[in-house]
């Protein structure tokens, strides 16, 4: 990397960093580009140059995610259920670290269509990691035969979108989404499972049964108007 691209990643980094913590402090609303600029310590020129709206800073937030969640992975195991969930805490946890960023980029994802091609790179960094331990579990004999990792992968990532869009709404608390995310992750991997794999899901599946928040959380979200929303570009 040259010099000139680390220090426009320090840059990027710098400012996303400080767009977390005002989003935490005012909301998505509350800020604008002025702000986010002197506190990321850039000229507000700069801030559009290196990523043009305030939705694509969400979205190059977003891309970040998958990044940071491949490096919290247990590099060795032989556990694929354990691999998983070490994913599935990664998430979670960035989740919890910066909740009101995270509820910002769920609505945005509802109500900015030209933010598509950008969050359509970013989530499949998300289904890449996923589909990577599925295909180990198969080479391993730990996945039906039958089973295609990419197509499990992106309905595993199906399921765990719609439940964030309801917890970016408010219609879930975090125990919940956590609890509800995890139930629907093995409900779907139970079908193509196999061996240990298998047992492990089993396992956390009759775990979860016991919980009786599972059978009353709501599925319907409302999708908020999007002329309702201000924008500062």
């Amino acid at each position: 990397m040259s010099l000139f691209d680390e220090h426009k990643a320090e840059r990027r980094a710098r400012i996303l960093a400080a767009a977390r913590k005002l989003v935490a402090e005012r909301g998505y609303d509350g800020l604008t580009m002025r702000d986010l600029a002197r506190a990321a310590r850039v000229s507000v020129p700069t801030l559009y140059n290196l990523f043009g709206s305030k939705d694509a800073i969400l979205v190059a937030e977003l891309e970040t995610w998958a990044g940071r969640i491949a490096a919290r992975l247990p590099s060795g195991g032989d556990s694929f259920f354990a691999r998983g969930m070490a994913g599935f805490e990664a998430g979670m946890q960035l989740l919890e670290e910066a909740p009101e960023m995270h509820r910002a980029i769920m609505r945005m994802a509802m109500t900015s269509p030209e933010s598509s091609p950008m969050r359509r790179r970013a989530e499949e960094g998300f289904i890449a990691i996923m589909v990577g331990n599925l295909t180990a579990a198969k080479a391993a004999g730990q996945l039906a035969d039958w089973a295609e990792p990419q197509i499990v992968a992106r309905h595993m990532f199906a399921h765990h979108m719609a439940l964030s869009l309801a917890w970016g709404m408010g219609e879930l608390d975090m125990p919940t989404f956590r609890k509800a995310a995890l139930s629907a992750t093995c409900h779907l991997l139970i079908g193509v499972a196999r061996g240990a794999f298998a047992a492990d899901v089993e396992a956390r599946i009759r775990e979860l049964s016991r919980d009786p928040a599972l059978r009353t959380f709501p599925l319907t979200t409302e999708v908020p108007d999007a002329t309702s929303r201000s924008h500062d570009r």
